[in-house]
């Protein structure tokens, strides 16, 4: 069935040439021949490695072989609990799919995975996942359930909010956090200092200038994945509507989506100047950070035709990707700089 279904093509290029039939569907549950969502999550653990290396301590022990070694870890990673999120939410989302052209030719929808078997597949990345996670101790553990929870609800709230795109921005800007923890410069460690009390765990966070610089560029990684998350939506405008899935490309309309998309971005680099203030960084994070990140984003919503699903599907995949690259690129200048100023 699932071969033969109208409007299914198997795919044929990279990993798909070499698995077995019986393995295609599950590795399209984890979104195994689509890259573009990928970089989606992958970008905001670039993002933490850069802003975590830099904060003090400044990581100056660290070169480019372990800096390679551990994005590359976190590729891996992010390839585990993309599939993680990707299948839960396939599973979740199965009947909203069946009325949406371009999602019902995905597994579950097609019937060549039941729904229980979805759930074990589920459980089963889940453990893979914990265990590439388990050298860096429980704190980074504890951060990847944080962060699994998040985008577990996202699927949920497309049936009685508009604003899933929000929660998805939390779920996803919160790596942020997670590769702070792995580098053991985690800002929201003192809350589970055991010789203070809940008020000053709170208080010790509130007030640390890191913690303050994390929760900037957290908000920054969540507005920028509201943007784009928002525009991917507007590929599917017309069948939501007609489905009832709610989110801010329905609530927003064509008309009104790119002017609120505008004012996210004016807030989103504020955010990301005010990490920097906070933080102590130089003028390669502002330049290529702060600067390109505002060029970028403010030219990938002015070129975007919402009413075109192929360029829509583009500010999501590359047109979003040139903006990760740049803040990215920008916080690894920075690293450098200081590294070699010492």
């Amino acid at each position: 069935m699932s071969l033969t279904i109208q409007g299914y093509r198997k795919p044929s290029h990279g990993l798909f040439r070499l698995i077995p039939d019986t393995w295609v569907p599950y590795a399209e549950l984890m979104r195994l021949d689509r890259q573009s969502g990928f970089w989606a999550f992958y970008w905001h653990y670039l993002i933490g490695l850069g802003f975590a290396i830099n904060i003090p301590p400044f990581s100056s022990d660290i070169d480019l072989k372990t800096l390679a070694i551990l994005a590359a870890y976190l590729g891996i990673w992010t390839t585990v609990f993309r599939g993680i999120t990707c299948t839960w939410n396939d599973n979740l989302d199965q009947d909203f799919d069946r009325q949406v052209a371009r999602c019902r030719v995905r597994p579950i929808p097609r019937g060549a995975v039941t729904t229980s078997q979805a759930h074990f597949f589920t459980a089963a990345q889940i453990a893979v996942g914990a265990c590439i996670l388990y050298p860096y101790g429980s704190l980074t553990l504890v951060h990847a359930g944080i962060d699994s929870v998040f985008l577990f609800i996202y699927p949920l709230l497309k049936r009685c909010t508009d604003f899933p795109q929000v929660e998805l921005g939390f779920g996803l800007s919160y790596a942020i956090f997670m590769v702070t923890a792995m580098v053991g410069k985690d800002p929201l460690a003192p809350l589970l200092d055991p010789s203070l009390d809940l008020s000053g765990h709170v208080a010790k966070v509130v007030e640390s200038p890191l913690a303050q610089s994390a929760a900037c560029l957290y908000v920054a990684g969540i507005l920028w994945s509201v943007i784009f998350d928002t525009i991917y939506a507007h590929q599917d405008y017309l069948d939501d509507l007609k489905a009832g899935v709610k989110g801010l490309a329905v609530r927003l309309g064509r008309k009104g989506t790119k002017p609120a998309l505008y004012v996210m971005t004016v807030v989103q680099v504020c955010c990301l100047v005010l990490a920097g203030r906070l933080a102590g960084f130089d003028t390669p994070y502002y330049a290529i950070s702060c600067g390109g990140d505002a060029l970028l984003l403010t030219w990938m919503i002015w070129v975007v035709n919402l009413e075109d699903g192929d360029r829509c599907a583009w500010a999501f995949g590359p047109g979003s990707g040139y903006v990760g690259a740049s803040i990215s690129a920008g916080l690894f200048a920075e690293f450098w700089s200081r590294k070699y100023a010492f």
